[in-house]
């Protein structure tokens, strides 16, 4: 009886602790700390640091079942999952790591020992790669596990050096394990002869020789300890152990497709398996991704994750899912793996509720989206090109979201030819306009590039500073000097001003010489260069003048206060409602800040007064600010928090609010706490799923909140001649009375409805016998609908159809047919019809519908059309 996947798992780990290996957890999706990695792709990724000695392992080797995620950039399986037997985005990594204990010979014996005897794979299909001018590999192979010469393959750089994880770290020469299943793969068919990047070998284990550390700019230095990391994928482990031609067919995957065959009353076979793979896949890798605090968004890790989800409901649309279906696989997810990943069990309604969330959302896109198409197609096919243009499909994708391989789909099913080439065209000039999106003021700022030296920032100790004019730029092109009524760009060697960056906006304040002035309207930073705008309004200015830059010091303190608050609220945040509310962006200005982070519900009230409560305590505490430079390696070993989205370089500066929070961030902040005030939080948002957004108020904003508030509070009071301690009371009682009316109000409507339908009847058309009313009328909807109840009550048998504008670009419709009738004509049919011609849509049952439109000019229109459709169908 072959192991199942817990087996698997299990027997791994419990092989290696044998070995002297200590048994590590698997680590989150996000790198810790560490700002250079999108997710973990690789078990070696939470050990980075040991193998550079930044910091000293606790254990000699350790082993591990890793999650992991490959489904951008370097490295990224995307396009290949669901296509290929043995691709994931989301997978496990079987691994075993050496700092310094072991090396070489003991890594091939561990995998050789393991895969042949725990494992019981026969020799007999294995092969083995190393890299190409690795001979001592070569012979201990040979040597030391028995490995056939001609079982042995040489391959390049390419497929045999792996490394780094991310922009820097450990890496070296490697060797990889093949099994040849050539005879079991079906899909693609595969006819090569030798192990390599093909699906007829297929590689399962790669054994990592850790030799060299690569820094960012690529240079290679040996490690004072070489090391050893391996990974091997566990899926593809358990579809040789099970038998299986694909990982899909393992049972780690059997809930989850059982479930979407289920939900898509389908057969899992040849036609449908892709598809199904790939939704699978992607279930999986999205519940993953939310249970380790990674939500949906535009930018960064939030945007990977809603490009799978979107992907897996496009392709859910081929197979024939309408509505949100992605949720409801997430249970087959944790049926497979919660017992291994308790995170999954602990979220899963969280992770059903964003998931469901995104799907409505997505699904309306596409809805919209065919709704543009089908006019489109209708258009090519009435003016005989039967072909669509590129700016059509550009629009549809960039303005509709709709995705281009739908838009192939069904243009194909139609017999209608697209102009990809011209959607090429434009989608590179998107991408031209994306890439110049770093602006300044009418100029792309990359021409400064190689030009500008860095400019040194002397803000964190003065307000005011002498400096010399580096460059300047006036309409995109650099000149040697400026005059009165001019806007320019200026660049000095040193400044006080801080340049936006990093959610913070730039100093705003003035740059004075002798005889002239520039008022400075914005700073920003390009590379390390800091650049003013303004405008000359006296004097002139010479490249090479000594000048004088003055800070509105007030303002950047005020903007100081706000950005100490923003590290306050992230750190209440955290402790209040859970780690995984992690910063998803900010914006501090001088009047107020923004603050994003994930979370997938709305905070209540008595969450947001806890977290203003910590914050203030910390306020009134006035603990020191510490403002430090390190290197980064030293920032995040003190315990230092990272921000995603930043860029560090080697040197980082850390703010360290003493015994509360620490950030690495290059902004400008308070001395103490106390220098910030009172900290108000003025509004809670949603931005996205799974995002929200806190905005607040710090220093005199807080004041001017607390005058406004009181102020407001006053006048309410006098309007209502009430004690401002009474006020809400009173207030509710004004409500609850107001209530009272509209209801009476409401109810006389409908009885003058009712009452108005006699007189609609003795004017009512007969068709076919039938009494049809269709009006214009000024009614409300509950009054439209009380008239319907008198229209059956008196009519016997007929139509019903009022038009009503409630406002100027709002219109609604109401159908009704007796019972009757509805074999001839249906309520539906005539709501939704109609509906179209005022820009709406809507329909409901056969004897009962509703309609929107947007246009009350073609009311008459609609009118005619529903007496249109009733004659042709009562005569």
């Amino acid at each position: 009886m072959p192991m199942n996947s817990r087996e698997t798992r299990q027997a791994f780990l419990d092989f290696f602790k044998s070995k002297g290996h200590t048994i590590v957890p698997s680590s989150s999706l996000i790198p810790e700390n560490d700002p250079t990695l999108l997710f973990t792709t690789a078990g070696m990724v939470q050990f980075k640091q040991y193998y550079s000695r930044v910091v000293e392992p606790p254990f000699p080797c350790a082993t591990t079942v890793q999650k992991c995620l490959r489904a951008g950039g370097k490295g990224s399986d995307l396009e290949n999952v669901g296509k290929t037997p043995r691709h994931h985005t989301f997978f496990e990594m079987l691994g075993n790591f050496s700092f310094g204990d072991y090396f070489k010979k003991e890594a091939m014996q561990y995998a050789w020992e393991f895969i042949t005897k725990v494992a019981g794979i026969k020799t007999d299909r294995l092969w083995v790669s190393i890299y190409e001018n690795d001979d001592e590999a070569e012979q201990m192979w040979q040597d030391l596990c028995g490995v056939r010469k001609d079982r042995l393959v040489r391959l390049g750089k390419k497929d045999n050096f792996w490394g780094p994880a991310g922009e820097e770290g450990a890496c070296g020469p490697c060797s990889e394990i093949y099994i040849d299943l050539r005879d079991k793969i079906e899909y693609p068919p595969c006819d090569i002869q030798l192990p390599g990047p093909n699906d007829g070998f297929l590689e399962f284990w790669n054994l990592v020789f850790n030799q060299f550390y690569q820094a960012k700019d690529g240079k290679q230095t040996p490690l004072e300890h070489t090391g050893i990391d391996t990974g091997m994928g566990f899926e593809r482990l358990c579809m040789i152990l099970q038998d299986k031609a694909s990982v899909y067919e393992t049972d780690i995957f059997v809930p989850m497709i059982s479930r979407i065959t289920k939900l898509a009353k389908l057969e899992y076979n040849k036609k449908t398996r892709v598809p199904v793979n790939v939704i699978a896949d992607h279930a999986r890798a999205v519940t993953f991704m939310l249970s380790d605090g990674v939500f949906p968004s535009n930018e960064g890790r939030g945007y990977v994750l809603r490009h799978i989800l979107r992907r897996a409901i496009r392709y859910g649309k081929f197979i024939g899912f309408d509505t949100p279906f992605l949720y409801q696989v997430v249970d087959g997810v944790v049926e497979a793996m919660g017992s291994a990943y308790p995170e999954v069990t602990e979220k899963v309604e969280m992770v059903k509720s964003v998931i469901r969330s995104e799907e409505e959302a997505f699904f309306k896109t596409l809805n919209r989206g065919l709704e543009k198409l089908n006019e489109l197609i209708d258009g090519a096919k009435k003016d005989g090109t039967k072909k669509m243009s590129g700016e059509s499909l550009f629009m549809l994708y960039d303005s509709l979201g709709f995705p281009l391989d739908f838009a192939e789909q069904v243009a194909s099913d139609e017999e209608i030819a697209l102009d990809k080439e011209g959607f090429e065209k434009l989608m590179a000039e998107q991408k031209k306009r994306a890439k110049a999106a770093w602006k300044g003021e009418g100029f792309d700022l990359t021409v400064i590039k190689g030009k500008a030296r860095p400019t040194e920032y002397t803000g964190d100790e003065k307000a005011e500073d002498s400096a010399a004019v580096q460059l300047i730029i006036k309409d995109g092109a650099f000149v040697e000097s400026a005059s009165a009524g001019d806007d320019i760009v200026v660049i000095c060697d040193r400044t006080p001003f801080y340049g936006e960056k990093g959610g913070q906006v730039g100093d705003l304040g003035a740059i004075e010489w002798k005889g002239g002035r520039i008022d400075v309207v914005g700073t920003k930073v390009f590379e390390e260069a800091i650049l003013h705008y303004g405008r000359v309004e006296s004097g002139e200015l010479r490249k090479g003048d000594s000048v004088t830059l003055k800070v509105d010091a007030d303002r950047k303190a005020a903007v100081a206060r706000n950005h100490t608050a923003t590290h306050l609220i992230h750190k209440a945040l955290r402790t209040v409602v859970g780690d995984h509310a992690a910063q998803a962006g900010s914006l501090v200005g001088p009047d107020r800040l923004r603050f994003d982070f994930t979370h997938t519900k709305a905070l209540t009230r008595e969450e947001i007064l806890e977290i203003e409560d910590q914050v203030n305590r910390v306020v009134l505490k006035n603990l020191p600010v510490k403002k430090s430079k390190m290197s980064k390696d030293e920032a995040v070993k003190s315990g230092a928090v990272a921000i995603f989205e930043e860029k560090y370089g080697n040197i980082v500066r850390v703010i360290d609010v003493e015994g509360y929070s620490k950030e690495l961030c290059g902004g400008t902040h308070v001395d103490r706490t106390g220098d910030i005030g009172l900290v108000k939080i003025v509004e809670e948002s949603s931005v996205s799923a799974g995002t929200r957004r806190l905005e607040a108020v710090t220093g005199l904003g807080s004041l001017s909140e607390y005058t406004a508030a009181v102020t407001k509070l006053g006048e309410i009071s006098i309007l209502l001649n009430s004690d401002p301690a009474q006020i809400v009371e009173r207030v509710k009682h004004q409500l609850d009375a107001a209530k009272d009316k509209e209801r009476e109000i409401s109810e006389l409507k409908k009885q003058l409805a009712r009452l108005g339908m006699d007189e609609w009847l003795r004017s009512a058309k007969k068709i076919g016998g039938a009494t049809v009313v269709a009006k214009h009328v000024d009614l409300d909807v509950d009054s439209i609908l009380a008239a319907l109840d008198a229209f059956r009550e008196k009519a016997g048998s007929g139509v019903f159809f009022l038009a009503a504008s409630p406002a100027k670009d709002k219109v609604t419709l109401v159908a009704g047919v007796t019972k009757d009738l509805v074999g001839k004509i249906k309520a539906g049919d005539l709501a939704r019809e109609t509906a179209k011609i005022l820009g709406g849509g809507g329909g409901g049952r056969p004897d009962m519908a509703q309609a929107g439109g947007k246009d009350p000019t073609k009311i008459p229109e609609a009118l005619a059309k529903a007496e249109e459709m009733i004659a042709a169908a009562l005569k």
